[in-house]
């Protein structure tokens, strides 16, 4: 934890400078020239609350109670606009101060009539810096950013979290009280304090406008254009193989012993979901079964390409006690929908128990991070196995024979053909903004611009999009640009039934076909994964997905 602490710390000193943070120095700068000695520390104080909190929190209230992420940054952008009048017009900071110094007065007793130091001022500035400070994060914040939306945050990643604010702060307090010195030393500077109030003003007021109009994104696009190299050595400082290991080490499996946490109630009723093709089970329950369970959701492929073995399996050894229990966390919002995972199952062909596990309630309890991932337990309730991922079917074959008292040499799930992915292919890749990195961001506003195809396994968009937390859909008609190499692409697409849409599939230009795309036109009629593209032999090129009309396109895999 200490090399991630150091190197957390450093990334933040170093973040200032990214093309991300470079629109919003202005309210950094403003710092400078505020009244009162304490504003600096009143900026610093609100920056490390909130995007300590937000960085933590913000993807359990979207998904929670439906915010709008923008909604946090207009809010902030608009508390900056109303300061930057304060420092622009002198009947309006002559009216904020008196009302300061009345409301702490109050506060303080009577007779210590104060201004609190500009400190209050700086905490409502620094709380909107810290809604709108987006750095480019390396690997360290990734995997902060990781852990929240999978609702799995704990202490440690408070604590990167929070040393990464403090490293962000140590330049920030800098350039701030720098200022100040610089301006007490020169008596001319002072003289026209006022001046140079009303100048940071209007640049914070800048600031402001741009973060509605989203012209701050146009100018980290314009920046990412034309120094396309630019920012890239600012995440190197922590991409090495200390950190790498360090982050091996803190995502490492717990000891089997304490998989899963059994105090207080049983582990799979740790869920508000409801339970498909069986009634409630519990571990105890089952305790005289071979209990294999299988965390899964329908959208994954990996997930999908499992269920041959486990339905192999659940038709060849149920008989002979082994229970297979299906856990649905979903990784998407429309997977939570009970209608959709019924469907799902019916699709599939799942005859086992399934429960849903909206509120990863049976997630943490098993400390799960992937999909697939299973876990065996023997007849005597203990957990003896866990696999995460794909493969080691034969091998997990041989462990359920063992554990059911049969003959291990009679496997016959090796039978089934296995497709595995292209080594040096398509990492899976999000369009949401939670995840997803866009080669080239909006231009301005809604609109995206593709000047040129995008680079190796990376994506653009053209036309008008909006990007939400884990979809993008287009205003209208749009098309999204893909750089791959792979067999198959999939595509993780929920539509409105009220609502058709259509996308037509081109790749290197030509047109698709394959199960869900006829003639190069897919009508997605549901909430699932898509084949775009399928071939016997490795490809590359570009995909050029072209759609109108409400789908929500989530991610892409690939084999």
């Amino acid at each position: 934890m200490g090399i991630l602490l150091f190197f957390a710390f450093t990334a933040g000193i170093v973040t200032v400078l990214s093309p991300c943070v470079l629109p919003v120095l202005p309210v950094i700068l403003s710092g400078s020239v505020g009244n009162g000695k304490y504003r600096p520390l009143g900026i610093i104080t609100g920056f490390l609350l909130t995007f300590t909190a937000l960085t933590l929190s913000l993807t359990f209230f979207v998904r929670a109670f439906g915010i709008d992420p923008d909604s946090l940054r207009i809010g902030a952008a608009v508390i900056i606009i109303l300061f930057s009048a304060v420092l622009i017009v002198p009947a309006l900071k002559d009216r904020f101060m008196m009302t300061a110094s009345v409301l702490l007065s109050r506060r303080s007793g009577a007779g210590k009539n104060r201004t609190g130091g500009g400190f209050t001022a700086g905490l409502f500035t620094g709380s909107s810096l810290g809604a709108v400070w987006t750095p480019c994060v390396g690997p360290i914040m990734a995997s902060v950013i990781t852990l929240a939306v999978s609702r799995n945050v704990d202490a440690g990643a408070f604590l990167i979290t929070l040393v990464y604010a403090l490293g962000t702060s140590v330049p920030l307090f800098g350039v701030m009280y720098g200022g100040r010195t610089l301006i007490n030393r020169f008596p001319l500077l002072t003289r026209n304090l006022s001046s140079i109030q009303r100048v940071f003003g209007v640049l914070m007021l800048a600031t402001g406008i741009a973060l509605v109009t989203g012209l701050d994104r146009s100018f980290q696009s314009w920046l990412l254009k034309a120094a396309p190299g630019y920012g890239s050595g600012l995440t190197a400082v922590e991409d090495n193989e200390a950190v790498k290991k360090a982050l091996e080490a803190r995502s490492s499996d717990p000891a089997l012993a304490d998989i899963p946490d059994r105090n207080g109630s049983d582990p799979l009723t740790r869920t508000s979901g409801i339970w498909l093709n069986s009634d409630s089970l519990t571990l105890e329950q089952l305790k005289g079964k071979v209990v294999l369970i299988d965390f899964w959701t329908y959208s994954c492929i990996n997930c999908l390409r499992t269920m041959p073995y486990l339905k192999l399996w659940h038709e060849r050894y149920a008989q002979k006690g082994l229970v297979i229990v299906g856990v649905h966390t979903p990784e998407f919002v429309f997977e939570r929908d009970v209608s959709n995972l019924r469907q799902a199952i019916a699709d599939i062909g799942i005859e086992w128990p399934v429960v849903q596990d909206n509120d990863y309630g049976i997630w943490n309890a098993f400390s799960n991070r992937y999909w697939p991932a299973h876990y065996i337990f023997d007849r005597e309730g203990k957990l003896v196995s866990v696999h995460y991922g794909e493969g080691a079917y034969a091998e997990t074959e041989k462990m359920i024979l063992g554990l059911l008292g049969e003959n291990t040499s009679d496997i016959s799930s090796v039978t089934i053909r296995e497709e595995s992915s292209s080594v040096d292919g398509n990492p899976e890749t999000y369009l949401g903004s939670e995840r997803g990195i866009i080669q080239v961001p909006s231009e301005k506003g809604n609109v995206f611009t593709a000047a040129k195809m995008p680079d190796k396994f990376s994506w653009l968009l053209e036309g008008r999009w909006r990007q939400e937390a884990d979809f993008v859909i287009p205003e209208n008609e749009g098309t999204l640009y893909l750089n791959f190499k792979a067999k198959r692409i999939f595509l993780v697409i929920s539509a409105d039934s009220g609502s058709p849409a259509e996308l037509e599939i081109r790749i290197n230009g030509k047109l698709t076909e394959t199960d869900d795309v006829k003639n190069g036109i897919l009508h997605p009629d549901r909430s699932r994964l898509y084949v775009l593209f399928s071939s016997e032999k490795e490809k590359s090129g570009i995909l050029a997905v072209k759609a109108r009309g409400s789908a929500k396109l989530h991610a892409f895999t690939f084999l």
